[in-house]
C-alpha cells in the first residue's frame, strides 16, 4: 500500500520582500531538476501476514508555465514521476504555485493515477506552503488541519470506492541551514524543513480486507516530510516516513513506508551569473534597498536574508551582497 501526497513545501518568512517567492526559491520558467532514490515499503496483516517491497525512484521537475491565478502571478510545474517494477505508478502531474505576497500557496496533489486515467483519482488542496525569505526556527500551518478529501489515498486502485482522508495537523517549520552534497554537486545555504501532517484515512484496500465500513478508519496516519531547498536553485533533496496503523475487528494491519530523492542534475534557463560592471549595483529610496541585478544578501551570521533583484527591506547592520562574480559590503545605518 502507497500514501502519496506529493509535495514540494517549504519556505518560512521573516522580514520585508517584495512579492518575489517564486523566483526567490528558484521556481522559474525554464528551471528544471532530475532526481532519483529509492523507496521502501512495508505492510502487514494479521490474514494475509507480512510483505515488502524495494523501488527505484525517478522524477523530472519543470517550470513550464507562467500565468495568472486567482489575480496573481502563477506558475506551472511539470512533474514526472517513475517508480521501478510497476509502469502504472508513472505519473505526470502539473503542480500550480503562486505568490501572495511573501507567500507562496500550491495546489498539493493528494492520491494517485495513471497516465490512462490522468487527473480523476487524486485532489489538489490549496495549502499556505512557502513563506520567503527563509529564516530557521520559523513556523507556520498549511491550513488544511480539518479539512476532508476524497481519492485513491492508499494507491490500490481502486476507482469505483475512493478513500477519505480527515486532515488533523498540519504543522512546518524550518530546521537548520547547512551545506549538502547529493549527486549534482554540494550546495551551501541549504535549509532544512520539516512538514508534519497527521491524519485519518479510510482505506478501501482494509475494507475489502475487513468487509466492514465502520472499522476501515485508520487508527493513526502519520506523515513526516523533510524538504532540503536552496534558494535561488530550488529542492535538493527529500525524504519521507509514512506509517498507518489499522484495527478493524479481528484484523489488525500496518503500512509503512520510507523514501529518499537526491537531485542528481538541473538547469535554470537564463539566470546564469554574468560579469557586471565596477559600479554600485543598488541604490535607497523610501527606506528600500533596490538592487538593479539578482544578488545574494547576507547577513554577519552568514544567513541568507533576500535572493533576487528587486526591493528588500534591511535592519540596521553589515551586509555581504555577492552579485555575479564580486561581492561587496553594505552597511544599512
Amino acid at each position: 500500500m502507497r500514501y502519496v501526497l506529493a509535495a514540494l513545501l517549504m519556505g518560512a518568512s521573516v522580514g520585508y520582500l517584495n512579492a518575489q517567492a517564486l523566483n526567490y526559491l528558484g521556481i522559474r520558467v525554464g528551471a528544471e531538476g532530475m532526481y532519483e532514490g529509492w523507496e521502501y515499503d512495508s505492510t502487514y496483516s494479521s490474514l494475509t501476514g507480512s510483505a515488502s517491497v524495494n523501488l527505484t525512484l525517478a522524477e523530472t521537475l519543470q517550470v513550464n508555465q507562467e500565468f495568472t491565478y486567482s489575480g496573481n502571478l502563477g506558475r506551472g510545474i511539470l512533474r514526472m514521476n517513475y517508480v521501478s517494477g510497476d509502469t502504472n505508478y508513472t505519473m505526470v502531474y502539473v503542480d500550480t504555485v503562486y505568490e501572495v505576497g511573501n507567500d507562496m500557496h500550491r495546489l498539493m496533489i493528494v492520491g494517485t493515477d495513471s497516465n490512462a486515467t490522468q487527473g480523476v483519482y487524486f485532489k489538489k488542496v490549496d495549502v499556505l506552503a512557502i513563506r520567503t525569505p527563509l529564516s530557521v526556527g520559523a513556523s507556520w500551518t498549511l491550513g488544511i488541519a480539518g479539512d476532508t478529501v476524497t481519492a485513491d489515498v492508499d494507491g490500490d486502485r481502486n476507482y469505483s470506492t475512493p478513500d477519505t482522508m480527515v486532515f488533523l495537523l498540519d504543522t512546518v517549520k524550518v530546521l537548520s541551514m547547512g551545506t549538502l552534497t547529493v549527486p549534482a554537486g554540494t550546495f551551501d545555504s541549504v535549509y532544512t524543513i520539516y512538514v508534519a501532517i497527521r491524519a485519518k484515512l479510510w482505506s478501501s484496500l482494509v475494507y475489502s480486507q475487513a468487509g466492514n465500513s465502520s472499522e476501515s478508519w485508520s487508527d493513526t496516519l502519520i506523515r513526516d516530510y523533510y524538504v532540503y531547498w536552496r534558494p535561488g536553485i530550488g529542492l535538493i533533496k527529500d525524504s519521507t516516513y509514512q506509517y498507518a496503523l489499522f484495527t478493524p475487528f479481528f484484523v489488525t494491519a500496518e503500512v509503512f513506508s520510507w523514501s529518499v530523492n537526491e537531485m542528481v542534475d538541473y538547469t535554470q534557463v537564463g539566470v546564469a551569473e554574468r560579469e557586471v560592471a565596477e559600479r554600485e549595483g543598488f541604490y535607497i529610496a523610501d527606506g528600500l534597498v533596490r538592487f538593479r541585478n539578482r544578488v545574494t544578501v547576507y547577513d554577519v551570521s552568514g544567513k541568507v536574508v533576500f535572493y533576487g533583484d528587486g526591493a528588500v527591506r534591511l535592519n540596521r547592520g553589515l551586509y555581504m551582497v555577492k552579485e555575479g562574480r564580486r561581492t561587496y559590503k553594505l552597511l544599512i545605518r
